[in-house]
């Protein structure tokens, strides 16, 4: 059966046409739908590419969900929800006469935090961001992965949510014994304190020799760099008179040192330690007592 020449050129219009249509951004957004999708509401909408150059993420997750916001139709006013609440701080373990000392770290410390938020550090809500987000690609992968900007990302029903980091921190007392003296002068001695910085050596070799993190920060210095910076005094404190060291790090860094300083045969225990043992100690034996029957 010969096909009239028409009917062929019409065909062939037909499939260029519908070609087309395939390939318009409606249609094809429609056909790919997002890629590593989470099983929540606000990572279901398809959005239009963005591109970011050392934006903050506050204006990038305000962008986001202006985007979701118009794909959704206004049914979903807020995918992504910023929580810029300072870190937690707790003291632990403490007795009166650290009190004092210990309110003045934290101090020290929130008036940092303040600057490191200015700067955009890692870990604040201000650190900026660099890079592409795809509309066909999943917030959580897009967001979370290699430019996550120290933050804390939480999937939940209702947003994918963001916090600082750490979220948590305490302020704990550690003895400081004559063998960390004595290092702290052997690492003097082999220049390895750097002592061009403004720090206490003691305290350094402890935050080398436990194992914390805490001491340093890293601060923008352009599109996907950064550099460290050392906050030594800003989390330490050292108290030659009652042999202590006061120290801010999260509980997990905490439990790590304590771990590593008994390891290395550096441990300590201090006032407090001994008072809150002590009291313990009481507390269970009058429990024990009163849980006897006459």
């Amino acid at each position: 059966m010969k096909i009239k020449r028409g009917c062929l050129i019409a065909a062939l219009v037909s499939v260029l046409l519908l070609g087309g249509l395939l390939l318009t951004p409606v249609v094809y957004r429609w056909l790919h739908p997002i890629a590593h999708q989470l099983p929540y509401k606000w990572d279901s909408y398809v959005r239009p590419d963005l591109q970011f150059e050392m934006e903050p993420m506050t204006n990038v997750v305000a962008m986001v969900n202006a985007a979701i916001r118009e794909a959704s139709d206004g049914a979903l006013p807020e995918a992504i929800t910023v929580d810029s609440t300072p870190t937690q701080i707790i003291k632990v373990n403490s007795i009166p006469q650290l009190d004092v000392h210990m309110d003045r770290l934290i101090a020290d410390f929130r008036l940092h935090e303040e600057e490191m938020k200015r700067r955009g550090a890692e870990g604040f809500e201000s650190a900026p961001f660099t890079g592409w987000l795809g509309g066909h690609h999943s917030l959580w992968c897009s967001l979370v992965g290699p430019n996550m900007a120290g933050l804390h990302w939480e999937p939940r029903a209702d947003a994918l949510h963001v916090s600082r980091s750490p979220r948590a921190m305490e302020c704990r007392a550690y003895g400081v014994g004559d063998e960390l003296i004595r290092t702290t002068e052997e690492w003097i001695a082999e220049g390895r304190t750097h002592a061009e910085h403004d720090w206490d050596p003691v305290c350094f070799v402890f935050v080398k020799m436990a194992g914390m993190r805490s001491w340093s920060i890293m601060v923008p210095s352009g599109p996907n760099s950064a550099s460290g910076e050392f906050r030594l005094s800003k989390v330490t404190r050292y108290l030659p008179d009652r042999k202590v060291i006061l120290a801010l790090e999260t509980p997990v860094r905490h439990k790590e040192a304590e771990a590593l300083l008994k390891q290395k045969g550096l441990w300590v225990e201090t006032e407090e330690a001994q008072l809150t043992n002590s009291q313990v100690f009481s507390e269970a034996a009058l429990s024990g007592a009163s849980s006897e029957k006459p």
